[in-house]
């Protein structure tokens, strides 16, 4: 039974976090094209971040969410190792 819980917590674990750390890593690494992306969603919805803010620093901003975004999913993988699963 703990094998089972062991092999369950790091799946539940590194589905959530291993999609997190590399959402995370592609806002890092590739800034103009997260933030397009993001203006893509907005032109959608009639709402075009860059014209709402046509002065937002959008390189620094997309940076600071792969750091938090990446920083956040190697934390979360690394729960079952710190539980000792």
């Amino acid at each position: 039974m703990d094998n089972l819980a062991s092999i369950i917590g790091w799946l539940i674990c590194l589905s959530i976090g291993g999609p997190l750390a590399l959402l995370g890593f592609f806002h890092f690494v590739f800034p103009k094209t997260a933030w397009s992306v993001y203006r893509g969603w907005g032109r959608l919805w009639k709402a075009d971040p860059h014209e709402i803010a046509p002065d937002y620093n959008a390189g620094a901003a997309m940076r600071g969410v792969g750091i938090a975004c990446g920083l956040g999913g190697l934390v979360i993988c690394a729960i079952p190792k710190l539980l000792g699963l």
